[in-house]
C-alpha cells in the first residue's frame, strides 16, 4: 500500500528561512523544522561540508522529520545551506521495516530546488553494507546499557552509515522518538531536550563544553564494560539487517514497556536465558520472571515457553541435588501459579511425586514453607502420591518433626497415606500432640481421614480429642462403626464416647441405640457410663419402676455426690425434681442435705425446710456456715411475711462470728431493690443486743455500703431504724459514728426524695462541729463537698438548699439537726433568707411538737430572736 509524504524546503533568502511547503502543520512544529534546518554552529571561514542527515520527532507527536542538508555555495553569504525536510507521519515512519524510500527522496548529490509531495511503496528492508571500525562499542553502551544521556560523537567514520543503521535497528516505540544528527558544529535541542545523538568533526569538540550528555571520540578501541555490548554491536553494526529486537522479543516486553531502553535489556537476558536453560534447569526461573513481569503475557511466548520448563523440572530431578532439585520445583510452581503458564502445574507437580519419592524429608521442608498463593497446593495430591509410595522411617521422622498444619494438608489430598499413619504408633503420639494447635479446618480434615482408623487402644491418645469434637449424629455413627468393627474392644474409649454424648446432650439417643446392639461387655460398660449426674439422668431413673428401689436410692446417692456444683444445681432447678429427690434423700445423708443448702438454689421456703431438718443434727462448725449461707439467701430475696425478725434470728445465730462488713455488704449492695434494703436495715435494727452492737461499731461499714448508692431510696421504717442505729453508734464510738456520718452525709444530701431527714439529723450535726474546729478537717471527711473558705457557712448553705428542696423531709428534723450541731440562729437566718424560708419557719414552729421535749423551747425562742431582729437574716457571714 502506498503512502504519501510532504516536505519543505528551507535556505537563504534575506536569511535562513521556509522556501517552500507542501506540508501543513502547527506553528510550533513549524518553528522546530525552521530552527533545525539551519546548521547546527558556526563554520569557519573556508570551512564545507558534506551533506548530512537528520532526523527528529515534531512536538505535536503527529510528524517526524528526516532531513538532509546541503552547502549552499550559490549564495553570497557564506554558511548558507538548503535543508529538505519530509515530513513522515509518525506511525509511518516507526513502523517501516527499512529507511530505503526515504533517503532515495533525499540523495545527496541533487540539492532540490522545491518542496515536493511524493507517493511511495511501503518499505522493504534490504542490506546494509558494514560501517568501519569505529568506538561502536562505547557507543551503544552509552545509549542502551548505561544512564540514559544524549551522546556526542567525535571523528566518527561515515557518521551517517552509522546513523542509518541504528535507526532502522530501533524498534517502533523507539524509534519514533529518537533524534539524530550526523553532522553539527554545537548542541542541538528539540523544546530543551538534547538530541539524543550528534555527530561532529574532531575540532568541534570545544564547543560540547557544555553538553549535558556523554562525549565519545569514534576513534578509540574496542574495548566493553558490559556482557551484553557484543551481542548489541551485532545486531546493529554487523547484521545485513539491522534490528534490536525481533518480533518475538516486541511481544515478549510489550508496546508499554518497548518504549525504553531497558525493553532492550529485557530482551538480551531473555535470549541469554534461553540459550542457558539446557546446561542450568534453573534458567528457567528467570525466563518466567521476565515472562510473568510483563503487563500481559503473549500466548505465542507463553505457547514457546511450556515446553522449555516442563524439561527443565524433570531434569532437575536427575541431575540436579535434591536439595537444590526441591528449591527449583518449588520456586517453579510459585512462579507458574495464577500465571499464564498455569497449566503446566500438573507436570511440574509429576516431577515433584518422582523427587518425593526419593527425598521425603526435603518434600515436607518445602511444604512446611508459607503458601500464601497455594501454589504448593496445587501439586501436593502428586507429593503425597510419592509420599505414599516411599513411605518408610524417613517420611514418619519427617512428618513427626513436621509443622503441625504440614500432616492435615497431605491427608486432605486422599490417597492411602491415613491407614499407613494410623499403624504408626509414634504418629498417633503426634497427631495427639498437634491437633490442640490445629485450625478448626485442618481439624476437621484430620477427624474425617483419620477417625475411621483409630480403632484400638493404643489410638486413644489421638482418638479423644477428635470425638470430644463429634456432634450427635456423627457420635451415634462413629459408635455403631466401634461396634461393627470390634464390639467396643477398646475400653479406654468407653468413657470418652459417654463424655462426649454428655456434651452433646445425645445421652438418651446413644442409649437407644446400644439397646439396638448385640450384647457385649463393652456394649454394657458404655451403657453404664451413660447414667450421667444430670436432672434428666435422675429424673429418668427415679421413673424407671423395673428397677430395684434399694438400687435406684445407691445410684441416686451416687450420682448427686459424682455432681459437680453446675451439675448439683442443675438437678436442683426443677421445683418439682428437687421436691422428689430431697423426699428419697434421707436425714443420714447430711452430706448431701448441707450440699443441697450451699452449691444449689432451690426456692428460699423449700431450703429453709431443709436448714430446719439440719441444724438440730450438724455440728457446730458446720451450722455456723449453713446459717450464714441462709442469711446470705435471706437478705436478698422475699419469702415470707415476717422477713426481718426472722433474718434477725438467723444473725443472732451467729454470736460472735458475725462479719458485719460481709453482712452489710449483703444486705445494703448497690444491685438490691429499695424494699430489701428498708427491710435489712430493720432486721438489723431488730437484732439482740450482742449482735446489733457489733453492727453499731462497725458503724462506718454500714454507712460505706449506703453511701455506694447514688441516692437512698428508703421507707419511713427503714429511715428512722437507720437514724436510731447511728444515734445509738455515738455511744459506743464516737469516732467510728464520726467517719461514717462524713462518708454517708453526700448520698443523704442527694436523697431529697427518700424519707431519710431523720438519718440527717444523727449524723450531720458531729461533721458540722468538726468543720467548726480552726484547724484541718480529717481526711476522712475532705470528700465533703463544702468547698467554700468558710466551710461550715457552706455546710449550712447545703443542708438548708437540701431541706428546702425536699417535699418528704419534715422541717422539724431540720431544726433539731441546727440544734444539735449548736449554730441554731445562723441556720434560721440562712432558712429566712432563702426563696420561701419565711414559710418553712412557721411549718418547723407548727411542727415543734415532733423534736423532743428538751429542744423546743430553744428552737422557739430562736425562731422569736430572728422574728425580733429580722434584718439580721441578711448578715454575710450566715
Amino acid at each position: 500500500m502506498a503512502m504519501t509524504i510532504t516536505s519543505q524546503l528551507h535556505g537563504y533568502q534575506h536569511g535562513h528561512q521556509l522556501l517552500s511547503s507542501t506540508a501543513k502543520i502547527s506553528k510550533g512544529d513549524q518553528a522546530v523544522i525552521d530552527r533545525i534546518s539551519d546548521v547546527a554552529g558556526p563554520l569557519r571561514p573556508g570551512e564545507t561540508f558534506g551533506p548530512y542527515l537528520t532526523a527528529y520527532p515534531l512536538p505535536s507527536g503527529d510528524f517526524f522529520v528526516l532531513a538532509r542538508t546541503w552547502q549552499d555555495l550559490s549564495v553570497p553569504r557564506a554558511g548558507c545551506v538548503r535543508t529538505l525536510s519530509l515530513l513522515v507521519p509518525v506511525d509511518d515512519w516507526s513502523n517501516a521495516p527499512a529507511l530505503d524510500v526515504y533517503l532515495d527522496i533525499l540523495d545527496p548529490s541533487e540539492m532540490p530546488t522545491v518542496a515536493l509531495t511524493s507517493t511511495l511503496p511501503r518499505t522493504v528492508k534490504t542490506a546494509l553494507p558494514p560501517v568501519p571500525s569505529f568506538a561502536a562499542n562505547e557507543l551503544l553502551e552509552a545509549i542502551f546499557l548505561e544512564e540514559t544521556k544524549p551522546v556526542a560523537m567525535f571523528d566518527a567514520p561515515e557518521p551517517e552509515l552509522i546513523a542509518i543503521r541504528l535507526l532502522t535497528a530501533l524498534w517502533p516505540s523507539m524509534r519514533r522518538r529518537f533524534a539524530v544528527s550526523t553532522f553539527a558544529l554545537s548542541p542541538r535541542k528539540i523544546e530543551g531536550r538534547s538530541f539524543d545523538l550528534v555527530f561532529a568533526p574532531k575540532d568541534a569538540r570545544s564547543r560540547f563544553a557544555s553538553w549535558d550528555g556523554r562525549r565519545i571520540d569514534a576513534r578509540t578501541g574496542p574495548s566493553t564494560r558490559h556482557r551484553w555490548t557484543r551481542s548489541i554491536a551485532d545486531r546493529v553494526f554487523h547484521q545485513p539487517k539491522p534490528q534490536l529486537l525481533s518480533h518475538e522479543e516486541i511481544r515478549l516486553v510489550g508496546s508499554h514497556e518497548s518504549g525504553s531502553y531497558s525493553a532492550l535489556r529485557i530482551a538480551l537476558m531473555w535470549e541469554e536465558l534461553k540459550s542457558n536453560l539446557e546446561r542450568s534447569p534453573s534458567a528457567a526461573l528467570g525466563l518466567l520472571d521476565i515472562a510473568n513481569s510483563r503487563t500481559s503475557a503473549d500466548p505465542e511466548i507463553v505457547a514457546s515457553l511450556q515446553p522449555a520448563i516442563l524439561e527443565a523440572a524433570h531434569r532437575a530431578v536427575t541431575t540436579l541435588s535434591s536439595s537444590e532439585a526441591w528449591e527449583l520445583i518449588g520456586a517453579l510452581a510459585k512462579k507458574i501459579h495464577g500465571s499464564a503458564f498455569a497449566s503446566a502445574l500438573p507436570s511440574i507437580g509429576d516431577a515433584a511425586g518422582d523427587l518425593t519419592a526419593k527425598s521425603p524429608s526435603e518434600a515436607i521442608a518445602l511444604i512446611e514453607q508459607p503458601d500464601p498463593q497455594g501454589a504448593i497446593a496445587t501439586i501436593l495430591p502428586q507429593i503425597v502420591n510419592g509420599l505414599s509410595a516411599g513411605f518408610g522411617s524417613e517420611a514418619a521422622k519427617a512428618l513427626v518433626h513436621a509443622a503441625p498444619t504440614v500432616l492435615p494438608r497431605l491427608l486432605r489430598s486422599g490417597g492411602p497415606l491415613a491407614e499407613t499413619i494410623a499403624s504408626n504408633s509414634a504418629l498417633i503420639e503426634y497427631i495427639a500432640d498437634i491437633l490442640p494447635q490445629l485450625p478448626a479446618e485442618d481439624f476437621e480434615t484430620m477427624r474425617e481421614v483419620m477417625m475411621p482408623f483409630l480403632v484400638r487402644d493404643f489410638h486413644r491418645s489421638a482418638f479423644e480429642p477428635l470425638a470430644a469434637s463429634l456432634d450427635g449424629n456423627d457420635l451415634l455413627a462413629e459408635v455403631s462403626h466401634l461396634a461393627e468393627v470390634n464390639s467396643f474392644a477398646a475400653p479406654s474409649f468407653i468413657p470418652i464416647l459417654a463424655d462426649r454424648a454428655r456434651e452433646t446432650g445425645t445421652t438418651r439417643e446413644l442409649r437407644g441405640t446400644l439397646l439396638n446392639i448385640k450384647a457385649s461387655p463393652g456394649r454394657d460398660s458404655l451403657l453404664a457410663a451413660t447414667l450421667d449426674p444430670r436432672k434428666e439422668d435422675i429424673a429418668w431413673l427415679l421413673a424407671q419402676t423395673t428397677i430395684a428401689s434399694q438400687f435406684k436410692e445407691s445410684q441416686l446417692l451416687a450420682l448427686l455426690r459424682q455432681a459437680q456444683t453446675k451439675q448439683f444445681a442443675s438437678i436442683f432447678s426443677d421445683d418439682q425434681l428437687a421436691e422428689v429427690v430431697l423426699s428419697s434423700v434421707p436425714d443420714s445423708a447430711q452430706d448431701l442435705l448441707l450440699r443441697v443448702t450451699t452449691d444449689v438454689s432451690i426456692p428460699l421456703r423449700a431450703h429453709l425446710a431443709v436448714v430446719s431438718r439440719l441444724l438440730p443434727i450438724i455440728s457446730i462448725a458446720d451450722r455456723d456456715q449453713l446459717v450464714w449461707s441462709t442469711i446470705e439467701r435471706c437478705l436478698r430475696e422475699h419469702f415470707a411475711d415476717e422477713e426481718a425478725p426472722m433474718i434477725s434470728s438467723f444473725i443472732n445465730l451467729m454470736g460472735n462470728q458475725l462479719d458485719v462488713k460481709r453482712l452489710v455488704g449483703l444486705g445494703l449492695g448497690r444491685d438490691l431493690e429499695p424494699a430489701l434494703i428498708s427491710r435489712n436495715l430493720l432486721a438489723f435494727e431488730g437484732t439482740s443486743n450482742e449482735a446489733r452492737n457489733r453492727i453499731l461499731y462497725s458503724i462506718d461499714n454500714l454507712a460505706s455500703a449506703l453511701a455506694e448508692h447514688y441516692t437512698l431510696e428508703l421507707d419511713q421504717a427503714a429511715g428512722t431504724a437507720c437514724a436510731q442505729m447511728f444515734a445509738d453508734a455515738q455511744v459506743l464510738d464516737p469516732r467510728a459514728k464520726l467517719r461514717a456520718s462524713g462518708r454517708l452525709l453526700p448520698t443523704l444530701l442527694r436523697s431529697g426524695h427518700s424519707p431519710v431527714s431523720r438519718i440527717i439529723a444523727n449524723t450531720f450535726p458531729q461533721v458540722y462541729r468538726e468543720l467548726a474546729k480552726e484547724d484541718d478537717i480529717p481526711d476522712f471527711l475532705r470528700f465533703i463537698p463544702f468547698f467554700d473558705w468558710d466551710r461550715c457557712k457552706s455546710a449550712r448553705r447545703e443542708l438548708v438548699d437540701a431541706f428546702l428542696r425536699s417535699r418528704v423531709w419534715t422541717p422539724s428534723d431540720l431544726a433539731i439537726t441546727a440544734f444539735y450541731a449548736g449554730d441554731l440562729p445562723r441556720f434560721l437566718r440562712r432558712i429566712a433568707k432563702a426563696y420561701g424560708g419565711e414559710g418553712y419557719i412557721r411549718k418547723i414552729v407548727d411542727g415543734i411538737e415532733q423534736n423532743p421535749a428538751g429542744a423546743q423551747g430553744a428552737i422557739l425562742r430562736a425562731v422569736t430572736d430572728l422574728y425580733d431582729d429580722w434584718p439580721a437574716k441578711y448578715d454575710w457571714r450566715d
